[in-house]
């Protein structure tokens, strides 16, 4: 009795600190995911798919000549514009024809080759009329002749002559001069080395949209069959023709050359041009180098990279200092990016662009790495697994809330709903009004965790609540040693986060190009594709869910395996990998599986770490988790040399094989980390060893009956 009495006082003390420890916990939990959701809207509205389009555009160091339409013919007289060519260039223009021009009776132009009529005609002045010298039609488009004999001209190479009638087609032909060709060539002879045609007419009075590209095999994204480079034309997006062997990439670029619509026209020209001008309008008139993904690729390697190399510098200093502090003074990193990226913007400045996207990778990784380490001190470990899914599904939220946000600017704004750098500009730096909102939610986090402050984390309170129904992982069942020397708990999150750098390393061949697949390939507008990632991030949210209950019935490590096998196979379905041709629908919809699985595997890989490794070490080890974001960017330039190579058909076909080999890496894991997870370690070696003392004393008894008496 006297014992009770002297413990009596100790009782209403836990009672009232227990629950004064678990508010705080619960609010800095609840700050944690509203400061991931409003870094994340930032993140997806300023360095998301829209970014990776803005910086696709900026490579091509565009000229927009012109955008309204200017009429073309006899009875008009289009102004004469300045363009500063390229050796590797894009040309685009929309074209309608009004009607088929035709040449008097009278004219020679038969006997001369000069029965075409001329749209538009890029030269640098430097010859003596329009052909056929280096520097004359650099590029040049026009109307074939008449139907009957271009079309024998085409199929049979039977001869112009003068007797041919000289009524004029639409079927678009483009010209266009290489170095080392012979100067002293007629144009008949030059036609017949360095032009193609168009296999059908285009339609009266239709706008038709022309494309016509020269470039190395390299830069080519598969479009180009020699390699030697070309020329080719693509009508409505579609490849119609090729100038093969000319070796553009050497072709020297031109400052200050002429743009012509219709006949060259003389003066500046020295010589009065034979071509009649086509009867026709054209509009959208875009000179610039061909796109680059590798551009694309280098921007976001530069992330990855350095990510990599402040990676773990940032998770020590978290471990050893105050990792609320620390996320405090992180902030005013963000805003030192965000005026570069506002400046680079707006100024199309290049040192700006990759100053802001350096600074702003400091500010992302110490962001993602200490807030993964706040969200564990403030979580029990039963919760961590279902605080990981809510941690994604916050994530997925914010993702679809940003390009909400830039489809009310597309479809309210003051832009239009087309890819331009004033669409660029609105969408794009909105997103930095959110860090007001971030510094608040950061301040009001309260640190926790026995040498930080005086209220312990959740590993250090010794009356943490446990949940009845999931045991805790054996810590003698982590110390056991199962390669080597290596013990479990280093093995185990080694394995499952060198797969997870693996697996960044395969996806971030492609995850940078996505959206520009659906812009470029697809067609999208910028409402199609704010709607389609708004859509992806919903569907993601809810797809998380899963991942607790999933967890539970399969074990966290086959279920990793499982959903990163069905984000490599809705990575086929996107784009039918040359097995079939998905249809717009159906490429969305596994656009969206494919990052519901990774989304929901991740949460998943982040919990099975943070319960193997020590609690000291949490900032080092959720520094690697926090790679996800920038979807291991360091690999994305090797993805843009192959799709400016190949196509981003052939890019996608090597990161599927690629995270289909990296499985092997997380089936030991698997085998090492089962569905019991070591939680029955205890009972089990309790057990065993009851058995073993009971064995051990029947055994000695057994002895004691069979031994032999002795006289006394």
């Amino acid at each position: 009795m006297p014992e009770l009495a002297l413990a009596q006082p100790a009782i209403p003390e836990e009672p009232q600190q227990t629950p004064r420890r678990a508010d705080i916990w619960k609010r800095n939990e609840k700050l944690v995911y509203l400061t991931n959701f409003l870094h994340m809207t930032l993140y997806t509205m300023c360095f998301g798919g829209i970014f990776d389009i803005f910086l696709y555009h900026l490579s091509q160091e565009q000229q927009d000549i012109f955008a309204d339409a200017i009429s073309v013919g006899a009875n008009a007289s289009p102004p004469i514009f300045e363009v500063n060519t390229y050796s590797n260039f894009e040309l685009t223009f929309a074209i309608r024809p009004s009607r088929q021009a035709s040449y008097p009776p009278t004219s020679n132009c038969s006997t001369v080759y000069t029965c075409a009529t001329s749209i538009l005609h890029v030269t640098d002045g430097s010859g003596n009329g329009d052909c056929c010298k280096v520097g004359n039609r650099i590029p040049f488009a026009y109307f074939a002749n008449g139907t009957s004999a271009v079309m024998l001209y085409i199929t049979l190479h039977i001869p112009l002559t003068s007797q041919t009638p000289p009524h004029v087609s639409t079927y678009l032909r483009i010209a266009m001069d290489a170095v080392g060709q012979n100067e002293t060539l007629d144009r008949r002879s030059y036609d017949q080395l360095q032009h193609c045609s168009a296999p059908k007419e285009l339609p009266l009075h239709e706008w038709t949209n022309i494309k016509l590209k020269a470039s190395a095999y390299g830069n080519s994204k598969g479009k180009i069959e020699h390699s030697d480079g070309g020329m080719v034309m693509f009508i409505n997006d579609e490849k119609v023709c090729e100038v093969p062997g000319t070796v553009y990439h050497t072709l020297p670029s031109r400052q200050n050359a002429r743009l012509f619509l219709g006949s060259l026209q003389s003066p500046p020209m020295r010589s009065h041009d034979l071509h009649l001008p086509a009867e026709a309008e054209i509009k959208d008139v875009k000179y610039g180098k061909p796109a680059s993904n590798l551009f694309v690729g280098l921007a976001n390697s530069a992330q990855g990279i350095l990510s990599i190399l402040i990676m773990y510098p940032i998770g020590w200093i978290g471990d050893k200092t105050n990792r609320y502090h620390l996320l405090r003074g992180n902030v005013l990193v963000a805003v030192l990016s965000g005026a570069a990226m506002l400046a680079a913007v707006y100024s199309l400045s290049l040192p700006l662009l990759f100053t802001g996207i350096c600074i702003f990778t400091w500010y992302q990784q110490t962001i993602s790495s200490t807030i993964y380490a706040c969200l564990a001190d403030n979580v029990i470990g039963e919760r961590r697994t279902r605080a990981g899914v809510n941690y994604k599904t916050f994530s997925a939220l914010a993702m679809s809330f940003g390009p909400a946000i830039q489809l009310v600017v597309v479809l309210w704004g003051p832009t239009e709903d087309s890819w331009t750098m004033s669409t660029f500009e609105l969408l794009l730096l909105p997103g930095w009004l959110i860090l007001p909102l971030i510094v608040l939610s950061v301040s009001l986090m309260v640190p926790v965790g026995k040498e930080l402050s005086s209220i312990p984390n959740t590993d250090d309170a010794q009356d943490c609540p446990h949940s009845p129904i999931r045991k805790r992982i054996s810590e003698a069942w982590l110390e056991q040693c199962v390669l080597g020397s290596l013990k479990r708990r280093f093995v185990v999150p080694l394995l499952v986060n060198v797969f997870f750098i693996a697996t960044l390393l395969a996806n971030g061949m492609t995850v940078r190009y996505f959206s520009l697949y659906f812009t470029q390939v697809l067609r999208f507008s910028p409402a199609q594709l704010c709607i389609l990632n708004a859509v992806c991030r919903l569907f993601i949210a809810g797809f998380a869910q899963l991942g607790k209950p999933l967890s539970v019935l399969l074990g966290r490590c086959n279920l990793a395996v499982v959903l990163h096998i069905g984000s490599a196979i809705a990575t086929l379905g996107i784009y039918g990998g040359g097995f079939f041709k998905p249809s717009v629908l159906v490429a969305c919809a596994c656009y969206l599986l494919r990052f519901a699985c990774l989304h929901a595997r991740d949460p998943v890989l982040y919990s099975i770490t943070m319960d193997c490794v020590p609690q000291s070490q949490r900032s080092r080890w959720a520094a690697l988790n926090s790679l996800r974001t920038l979807s291991f960017s360091a690999s994305a330039v090797l993805g843009g040399f192959l799709a400016d190579r190949h196509g981003y058909e052939y890019s996608f076909n090597v990161t599927i094989v690629s995270l289909l080999a990296c499985t092997v890496i997380m089936l030991p894991a698997v085998l090492w980390f089962p569905k019991q997870e070591g939680t029955n370690y205890e009972e089990s070696v309790g057990q065993a060893m009851q058995e073993d003392a009971l064995i051990s004393e029947r055994r000695a008894v057994g002895e004691v009956q069979s031994a032999p008496s002795r006289p006394l």
